[in-house]
């Protein structure tokens, strides 16, 4: 007889090419929960219960089962880029640029991947002395071929080469998780025209490029994306921004309203950008951006994605030998996420899926399971320093525009699992409506944010994170705010629980837009 230790315990997972299959060359990836709520299925069954003289009961029948995985993990990029596509029910735009690494070249200064698609070559784009697309490579031995990387040459459809301007590292056997990621753009300062113009009246700012860039949306641009002017150097210090009287002080965060022949017009502009560019840039200029995911409707084909799962758990000295055990929970779909912001702590975020059975543990395992990917973005998010941007518009406009004690914010599927008579457990999964709310405690240091809640005023919030992985933009386009009731704590600031409810945005159509920048901002 086994006995199995939690801290031995490990939990990975696969998506499925159908749900309940697995792709035929399964790619596994280790997952780091703090802890598992919920794993497996739970079995209820319903006893003989009859009117008899002997007082007892009489053996039962199994009458049912539910399989179910809930977990939670520190926030953390590949915590939150594992899953984010699949919680939205949309494919996440410019995550097919996410690309394994096979081979580094340092003669020709290039990252061999797998052929290239036409949809990820044409955004992998050089025009000479005008701009160039931008990946971020992570995860290989050598530190010369990380980081944030400039295209030095036009990308073909069928590539097997990508090839940049920095100087590369001969890697013939990376990792098997390095990889490159779509990072965004650099404006040329050879002969870049690239150009900001801010309207204080109507708070947007333009990007404008008269004649390089006249096709944002074929570099990965997106309306609703966020997008970040300006990148900085390993010392951390901003360059490759815009000018208002000295070199690179015009930078910060934006999001792209409207793209027209070659202008980016943007709103919920960062203080420090909302200039005009007095001084044409005597370096290059960087625009940066990475994956963006938002929800979208059914009938859009294109990119609406019902996603599931498979859970591997592996129990270490299960069997006697010893041998370990494994169980797999199938067809998994994505029901609530939900991101919890404690006070001074690091942000965590709590998974929960709903399947429809999982097997009994097994020394058999899947063969593809043993070489399971680490996760690359480990850093997680804290919640004191952290913040690049925290704001609800239109309750209160400067600095950490409202000061939250606490904030949770959940994506909720209403998954539901269909049962049938004569099959035990569920045979389908019915996804529901998607809901974005947020919960939290606020300082009552604004009027404004009781008449708007009693007004049912439409507000829109957005905040930002980022650590040395990356950055993350979570925008709610449009929101109705709650509750509202005081709360007076003893020795310290009166205080406001508030909720607040996400809708579909007129102009965007979406409850939620999550940008993940591939580069550290």
């Amino acid at each position: 007889m086994g006995r199995v230790l939690t801290n031995n315990f490990t939990l990975q997972y696969s998506v499925e090419a159908t749900p309940g299959v697995l792709e035929a060359t399964p790619i596994w990836k280790m997952l780091e929960p703090n802890s598992v709520s919920t794993i497996g299925a739970t079995i209820t069954t319903v006893p003989r219960d009859p009117i008899s003289e002997n007082r007892q009961r009489r053996k039962g029948a199994i009458t049912d089962l539910d399989s179910a995985m809930e977990f939670d993990a520190d926030l953390t990029m590949d915590a939150l880029s594992d899953f984010s596509e699949a919680f939205a029910f949309a494919t996440g735009v410019n995550k097919d640029v996410y690309q394994i690494v096979d081979d580094v070249d340092d003669v020709a200064d290039t990252y061999q991947v797998v052929a290239l698609a036409a949809g990820v070559a044409s955004k992998l784009e050089f025009v000479a002395a005008e701009y160039a697309s931008l990946i971020y490579a992570r995860g290989f031995t050598n530190a010369s071929n990380n980081g944030l990387k400039e295209i030095d040459a036009d990308i073909a459809t069928s590539a097997t080469l990508v090839s940049v301007a920095e100087a590369l590292v001969a890697e013939a056997s990376p990792p098997a998780n390095a990889r490159i990621e779509l990072a965004g753009v650099r404006s040329l300062a050879a002969a870049s025209d690239l150009t900001w113009d801010w309207d204080a009246g109507t708070s947007t700012a333009q990007l404008i490029s008269a004649g390089d860039i006249t096709d944002w949306p074929a570099l990965g641009f997106t309306v609703g994306q966020a997008i970040h002017v300006g990148s900085k150097t390993t010392a951390g210090v901003i360059q490759f921004a815009f000018e208002n009287s000295v070199a690179d002080d015009m930078f910060g965060y934006a999001r792209i309203v409207s793209m027209v022949s070659g202008v980016m017009t943007v709103d919920k502009v960062d203080a420090a950008l909302q200039f005009d560019d007095a001084v044409a840039p005597a370096t290059d200029v960087d625009i940066l951006t990475g994956v963006f995911i938002r929800n979208v409707p059914v009938s859009n084909t294109a990119e609406f994605l019902e996603r599931t799962f498979q859970f591997e758990a592996t129990w270490p000295n299960l069997f006697t030998g010893p041998a370990d055990g494994y169980s797999y929970s199938p067809s998994n779909y994505c029901n609530t996420l939900a991101l919890s912001m404690p006070l001074t702590d690091k942000a965590t975020c709590t998974f929960g899926f709903i399947g429809t059975d999982t097997n009994n543990p097994t020394s058999t395992r899947d063969p593809e399971g043993a070489n399971g990917l680490n996760p690359l973005g480990t850093s997680a998010f804290n919640t004191s320093s952290d913040f690049a941007r925290l704001r609800i518009t239109d309750v209160d406009e400067t600095g950490l525009t409202t000061d939250f004690k606490s904030m949770t914010l959940t994506m909720n599927n209403n998954v539901s699992p269909e049962k049938v008579l004569g099959q035990l457990g569920a045979k389908f999964i019915n996804n529901g409506n998607f809901e974005v709310t947020i919960e939290g405690n606020i300082l009552f240091t604004e009027p404004a944010v009781i008449n708007r809640i009693r007004a049912n005023t439409t507000v829109t919030m957005d905040f930002v994170l980022t650590n040395s992985d990356c950055a993350v933009s979570i925008d709610l386009p449009s929101m109705t705010l709650g509750n509202g009731a005081p709360e007076l704590p003893v020795n310290e600031s009166v205080q406001l629980g508030l909720t607040g409810e996400a809708f579909q945005d007129d102009t965007l159509s979406t409850s939620i837009g999550i940008t993940i920048f591939s580069v550290p901002l």
